[in-house]
């Protein structure tokens, strides 16, 4: 998730607050948020 005030700041993990059941949830949501913010701010050339 990128910032809507600062282009270039992205969000992930447990920044963003993500709920989930226990059992590794908040785990997969912290790396798969943060394997999707890495990959977004490759493209924007940050």
């Amino acid at each position: 998730m990128e910032s809507k005030l600062v282009k270039g700041l992205f969000f992930a993990g447990e920044v963003i607050d993500v709920d989930g059941i226990t059992g590794g949830y908040n785990f997969q949501a912290a790396w798969s948020t943060g394997f999707l913010a890495g990959n977004a701010s490759s493209l924007t050339g940050q």
